[in-house]
């Protein structure tokens, strides 16, 4: 009888003391996976405390909202589509309340009717032959362009070329594509000796004493 409960209590101890080496192998496993999974959170901080590390200042990596994104509004962007023209022209007259009919004296379009506010124009007191410089939009759908802003220069410089003499008073003039008589009293000492066809750069004006006549030649230049 003792044989046997000496027996039975050695495997009583012996099963006590596996279950505790059992038990204390899970919870280092435990302690030291609970451990890791917080060091790994330490070591990748959020977006969130990088940019309070960085003193609030955000990386241009960063991601955006879109309320953050610039967004052009549709008007701007029709704007920014349309091409505009320069030239220099004399003014016509008005054709109606939106139109109004100017002669260019330069580059290669042929439009007479250009669109404006015919209202906006009170202010400049136009009269017919009177140089203006006006920036426009080319139609796209066959119509007339439109006039976008207009100025009246004192004076007007182009290039081009001299065709000749018409008389004493008068020579002809091709700037782009425009053949232009000017009045050329005033220079024509410096005028008579040219070559037809010499390249010329020419300053002009308004005529003073009667915008309906030739503008009026203040200065010639040869060029090379």
């Amino acid at each position: 009888m003792r044989v046997k409960k000496s027996a039975g209590n050695k495997k009583w101890i012996l099963g006590f003391v596996i279950g505790l080496i059992f038990g204390l192998a899970a919870g280092f496993a435990a302690g030291y996976y609970v451990s890791l999974h917080k060091e790994v959170k330490h070591q990748e901080p959020s977006l969130q405390q990088q940019a309070a590390l960085s003193g609030g200042q955000t990386s241009g990596n960063l991601p955006q909202t879109s309320g953050s994104v610039y967004e052009p509004s549709q008007e701007s962007r029709n704007a920014e589509n349309v091409e505009t023209f320069k030239a220099y022209g004399r003014f016509a007259g008005e054709i109606d309340s939106h139109s109004i009919e100017v002669n260019l004296l330069n580059t290669d379009f042929d439009y007479k009717t250009f669109e404006v506010d015919v209202q906006n124009l009170q202010n400049f007191n136009l009269k017919p032959g009177q140089i203006v410089e006006i920036d426009f939009e080319k139609p796209e759908d066959g119509g007339n362009p439109r006039i976008v802003n207009l100025s009246t220069p004192d004076e007007v410089t182009l290039k081009g070329k001299y065709i000749g003499l018409a008389d004493n008073n008068f020579a002809e003039f091709l700037f782009d594509s425009k053949h232009v008589v000017l009045q050329i009293s005033d220079v024509l000492d410096r005028i008579s000796y040219l070559d037809e066809n010499t390249d010329v750069e020419v300053t002009f004006k308004t005529n003073s004493r009667d915008p309906n006549s030739n503008p009026t030649v203040i200065g010639i230049k040869v060029l090379k």
